[in-house]
């Protein structure tokens, strides 16, 4: 990889790095039959408005968001929601997952991506990075997997946010190929799901790269100058953006205590949850955890009234699933009787 950019990659970079907030979201996709790509656009508007408060920087077609799943009809969808005046007008920064296993179907999606980014100004503004992860290759050496990122980034101009996913890609970013990697101008963000944080407790420099968490529990622990983060990206930001944000209020103000009480508390409720959507087909883990606990947050103790969300294969979520998540989490997501659709 080399080490040299042009002064407009460094530019765009240190730009990415001044709007960094500690928390990233990886937002669901909302499902609706007959809807374009099937994507329930004013759904994920209510969400989005909801959680606003609280969050600044959404990835659109993540993980959570059933971005490995996605079809492209969806996927301009999803286009076409981040560039409405709604989400222009709540400012968000936004991140695109571009989730495909082979080399070439990664550069398929980023470059119709970014050709839609290059017919609207005003929404390109707003697109800080792209998240892509190694190829789908359990046997990838750590030279393909420099192999399939220089290629991506040759082939593109989007700043990158380099994905280790090895619970879906079947390999790993060493750290020291992390470094590598991290030369490039175009790499402004590492996020790490693995659970194992190799690149980060590693020690190794990664220059201005930001570093942020994607597994759950352990949250207040991860971040620097304890843990070696520096924020989170989080699918549980979907239902529990509130006491994440508080947790990081806490940590701002000198609030140790009650920064880790609330730090326990939303870990054990997120591992339970999480624990009970492994019996969850359809979707991953990810996604079915966090759109249980979203029903619940979005219809408050009346959700039983409410149609069934549905998951990426078309089928509504498990009755079950939900009532688990009201069980292990309802304290943290049912404050009120009426949840924000109501």
């Amino acid at each position: 990889m080399s080490a040299t950019g042009s002064a407009s990659d460094n530019v765009r970079k240190d730009e990415a790095l001044r709007l960094a907030d500690p928390l990233f979201v990886p937002v669901l996709t909302d499902y609706a039959p007959g809807a374009k790509g099937g994507v329930d656009a004013e759904r994920m508007l209510a969400h989005f408005r909801h959680i606003r408060p609280h969050v600044r920087q959404v990835m659109l077609a993540g993980s959570t968001g059933d971005g490995w799943e996605l079809e492209d009809e969806a996927f301009d969808a999803l286009i076409d929601l981040a560039a409405s005046d709604i989400v222009a007008d709540l400012d968000l920064s936004l991140l695109f997952g571009v989730l495909r296993g082979e080399t070439e179907a990664v550069i398929a999606r980023l470059q119709h991506l970014e050709a839609r980014l290059a017919k609207d100004d005003r929404l390109a503004a707003r697109v800080s990075a792209v998240a892509v992860c190694p190829p789908v290759e359990p046997e990838a050496g750590q030279e393909r997997i420099i192999e399939h990122f220089e290629a991506i980034m040759a082939a593109s101009h989007l700043p990158i946010a380099v994905y280790q996913l090895p619970q879906v890609t079947g390999c790993h970013i060493a750290p020291e190929t992390f470094v590598r990697l991290a030369v490039s101008p175009r790499v402004t963000l590492f996020k790490d799901s693995s659970g194992e944080d190799a690149v980060a407790k590693s020690g190794l420099d990664f220059g201005d790269v930001a570093l942020v968490r994607g597994a759950e529990g352990g949250y207040l622990e991860a971040l620097k100058p304890a843990g070696p983060y520096d924020g989170w990206l989080l699918s549980t930001g979907n239902a529990l953006a509130a006491p994440l944000r508080r947790i990081l209020e806490h940590k701002a103000a000198g609030q140790v205590d009650a920064a880790a009480t609330l730090s326990s508390q939303v870990s054990e409720a997120v591992a339970g949850v999480f624990d009970a959507a492994q019996k969850e087909g359809g979707a991953n883990a990810f996604s079915n955890a966090n759109r249980a606990m979203d029903h619940l947050a979005a219809h408050g103790r009346g959700w039983r009234d409410a149609p069934l969300p549905l998951k990426v294969d078309g089928n509504p979520l498990s009755r079950e699933l939900i009532e688990a998540a009201e069980r292990i989490a309802g304290s943290l997501l049912l404050g009120e009787d009426s949840g924000y659709l109501g």
